[in-house]
C-alpha cells in the first residue's frame, strides 16, 4: 500500500501556491519576468516554510519547456521530472552528510560540463552551514563565476553560520514564519480535498502546534487522521497530538479572573491526567493572558487567533482590570521558571495560580491618588472605576471561595468596620519615631578635662572620642569604629581590631590619634591595639549578675543596632497610624511595602 503523505501530496507545484512568502515569489517572479535572475541564490529561514520548494519552482521555471517562466506548464518532461524529484540536471545536495572537501571538488567538476537535456543545470545546496570551511572556501570561486549554464540555491535554517564571503556572492531571500491564519487556511483546503472535516478550533490546535511551518503542520494533520479518523473534534485533536487543548488554558484562565479557585484545579486535574507537562501547560496559560492583556490596552491590536479565541479573549479582558491583570500575567511568568525546576510541577503551578486566585484586586495608580484626595478634602471617596463586578464569592466551604478581603476590619476610633470616615483627619507632621535619648556623641564635653565626669562608661567615653577623631582624621575613625574597646586606665586606651590589616592601619596613624585622644581625655594617651575577635552584633544584657557580661561590640555594630531599631520603630508607626489604616481600609488594599526617606 503507497500512501503519499499530506506534506508530498499538497507540496506547492506553482508560485501562486505559496503560503505567506509572497515577498519571495513577488521578487522571483519579477526576475524571471525580466530575464534578470541572479546566478546564485541563499534561501535562509525556519524549518518547513518552504525553501526547498521554492529552490525546485525556481528549477521548474529556468528548465520548463516554455520557459524561463514565472509560471511553468507542470506537464512538460522537465516539469514532471523536477516535481519528482528525478531530473538529471536538477541536483540536490544534502550538505549535512556531504560537507567535505571532496563533495564540493565533485560539483566544481560537474558545473564544467554542459546540462545533459536542460537548459539550465540547477545545483540545490541543502542545510549549506553544515559544510566544513575547506568546502566552503573550494567553492567560493566557482559560486562567484559559474559558467552561464549553471545556477546554484543555497538553503540554510542557520545562515548565522554560513561564511560572509559566501554571503556576498548570493542573493538573499529570507523567508518567513508563517501566521496561524495562513496555515489555517491551508489545512481547511487540504482537510476539504481529503474529505476531513474540522472545526476552525481543531484546525487552529494544530496550526498552532506547527509553530509557523507548514510542512509540520501536514505532518500533523496526518497523524490527526490515522488517531482519531476524518472528523475528530477539537478534544480529539489535542489528545492526538499531545497539546494543551486551547479551550482548557481559555477556561483556567477565565477562572483565574473570575477567582474561582475549585473550577481551575479540576481543569488542572484533568490536563494532568492525560499526561501533559506541566511546563507546558504554564506556557500556554502566559501566552493567553499576554493576549488578554494586549486586548484590553491595545484593542486595535492585530491578534494571530481564530475569531472564536479572540473573542472569548476579549470577553476576559472585559471582565478585570488592567492592573490586575499585569498582575496576574506576571505571576504566571514567574510560574513558568518555578514549574521547571519544581521536584512536583503540577503543585508548584497549581499553588502559583492559586495565589492568582487570592490576589488582592489591584487598582491604577490614578485611581488611589484621587480616592486619598477626595478623603483629604473630607469628600466621599470616588466609586471605583473599572470592569463589572466579580461575581460573589461561594458558600463558605466550596471549592471556589474568592479571596477574603484585606484590612477588612481596619478602622479608626468612632468608625465602623467597613464604614467611611466622618473627616479625614490631616498627619500632624512626617511620620517619625518616638523622640529618643540622644547618643553620647551628640553631647560631648564642653572642654577635654570634663570627659571623664560627662560620660559614665569607658563605652561612653571610646565612642565620644572616636567621633572627636573623626573631626580630625577621616581616614582613621571608620577603622577604630570597627575595634571593641578592653579598657581605659591609666591613660592607656586598650582596643582588639578584627584584622591585622586593620591593626596596622591604625597603628600608621597611632601619632594623630594618640593626640586626639589626648585633648579629649585631659591627659597624656596610650593606644593599645591587639588583634582578636570582635562581635558583630551588640552585646546584650547578661540575664543575671552572676553570668560573665558579654563580649563588648565594635561602635559600628552598635551602630548598626541603633539604626535597626529606629527604623523598626518608623516602619511601625507609620503602619500603626491611624489615617494610613484608615486609607488601607478604604481602598480595599494591603500595606505591602514602607520606605524610610
Amino acid at each position: 500500500m503507497n500512501y503519499l503523505v499530506l506534506a508530498r501530496k499538497y507540496r506547492p507545484q506553482q508560485f501562486g501556491e505559496m503560503s505567506g512568502q509572497q515577498h519571495v515569489v513577488r521578487t522571483l517572479s519579477n526576475a524571471l519576468k525580466t530575464g534578470q535572475l541572479a546566478h546564485a541564490f541563499l534561501f535562509t529561514g525556519p524549518r518547513g516554510v518552504g525553501k526547498t520548494t521554492t529552490a525546485r519552482l525556481v528549477a521548474k521555471a529556468l528548465n520548463c519547456e516554455k520557459g524561463p517562466t514565472a509560471d511553468p506548464c507542470g506537464v512538460c518532461t522537465p516539469c514532471v521530472e523536477i516535481a519528482e524529484g528525478r531530473a538529471v540536471d536538477v541536483v540536490e545536495i544534502d550538505a549535512a552528510s556531504n560537507n567535505g572537501v571532496d563533495n564540493v571538488r565533485d560539483i566544481v567538476e560537474a558545473v564544467k560540463y554542459r546540462p545533459a537535456r536542460d537548459r539550465y543545470k540547477v545545483f540545490v545546496v541543502d542545510e549549506v552551514h553544515m559544510l566544513s570551511t575547506g568546502a566552503f572556501n573550494a567553492l567560493l570561486k566557482t559560486l562567484e563565476e559559474p559558467p552561464e549554464h549553471v545556477k546554484f540555491v543555497l538553503a540554510t535554517t542557520d545562515v548565522h553560520k554560513v561564511p560572509e564571503t559566501i554571503l556576498s556572492r548570493c542573493q538573499r531571500f529570507d523567508f518567513r514564519r508563517l501566521t496561524l491564519q495562513q496555515i489555517a487556511d491551508q489545512l481547511a483546503k487540504v482537510a476539504e480535498a481529503e474529505g476531513m472535516r474540522l472545526s476552525p478550533a481543531a484546525l487552529a490546535l494544530v496550526a498552532r502546534q506547527a509553530e509557523g511551518g507548514m510542512r509540520d503542520a501536514l505532518s500533523l494533520l496526518d497523524q490527526v487522521r490515522a488517531a482519531a479518523g476524518d472528523t475528530p473534534d477539537e478534544a480529539a485533536v489535542a489528545e492526538a497530538l499531545g497539546a494543551v487543548d486551547a479551550a482548557a488554558v481559555s477556561r483556567i484562565c477565565g477562572a483565574l479572573v473570575r477567582r474561582d479557585g475549585g473550577a481551575m484545579l479540576v481543569e488542572l486535574e484533568a490536563l494532568h491526567a492525560r499526561g501533559l507537562e506541566m511546563k507546558r501547560v504554564a506556557e500556554e496559560i502566559v501566552r493567553h493572558l499576554r493576549n488578554v492583556v494586549v486586548a484590553k490596552l491595545v484593542p486595535s491590536a492585530p491578534m494571530d487567533l481564530p475569531d472564536g479565541e479572540l473573542a472569548e479573549i476579549r470577553a476576559q479582558g472585559a471582565a478585570v482590570d488592567a492592573a490586575q491583570l499585569t498582575r496576574l500575567f506576571d505571576l504566571a511568568q514567574r510560574a513558568v521558571v518555578d514549574v521547571k525546576l519544581a521536584e512536583q510541577p503540577r503543585y508548584a503551578l497549581e499553588v502559583a495560580l492559586l495565589a492568582g486566585v487570592f490576589l488582592a484586586p489591584g487598582a491604577q495608580v490614578s485611581e488611589l491618588v484621587a480616592r486619598l484626595e477626595a478623603l483629604a478634602r473630607g469628600a466621599p471617596p470616588p466609586p471605583r472605576a473599572g470592569p463589572a463586578p466579580l461575581p460573589p464569592p461561594p458558600a463558605a466551604g466550596s471549592a471556589g471561595g474568592a479571596a477574603p478581603r484585606e484590612l477588612a476590619s481596619f478602622g479608626t476610633p468612632g468608625c465602623a468596620a467597613g464604614s467611611e470616615p466622618a473627616a479625614w483627619r490631616p498627619l500632624p507632621g512626617p511620620v517619625t519615631a518616638p523622640a529618643e535619648a540622644p547618643t553620647p556623641a551628640a553631647t560631648a564635653p564642653a572642654s577635654p578635662a570634663a570627659a571623664s565626669a560627662a560620660y559614665g562608661s569607658d563605652a561612653e567615653r571610646w565612642r565620644a572620642a572616636v567621633d572627636e577623631v573623626e573631626k580630625v582624621s577621616p581616614v582613621a575613625a571608620p577603622m577604630l569604629k570597627q575595634a571593641a574597646l578592653r579598657g581605659i586606665r591609666d591613660g592607656e586606651v586598650a582596643i582588639v581590631m578584627p584584622t591585622d590589616f586593620l591593626a596596622k592601619s591604625v597603628e600608621r596613624r597611632r601619632a594623630e590619634v594618640e593626640e586626639v585622644l589626648a585633648r579629649f581625655l585631659g591627659g597624656p594617651a596610650r593606644l593599645a591595639i591587639s588583634v582578636g575577635a570582635v562581635p558583630a552584633d551588640a552585646p546584650q544584657a547578661a540575664p543575671d549578675a552572676r553570668a560573665p557580661a558579654p563580649p563588648p561590640a565594635s561602635i559600628a555594630a552598635a551602630e548598626a543596632a541603633e539604626r535597626q531599631a529606629r527604623s523598626a520603630s518608623v516602619r511601625e508607626a507609620a503602619r500603626n497610624h491611624p489615617n494610613i489604616r484608615e486609607a488601607a481600609r478604604i481602598l480595599e488594599g494591603g500595606i505591602e511595602k514602607i520606605e524610610e526617606l
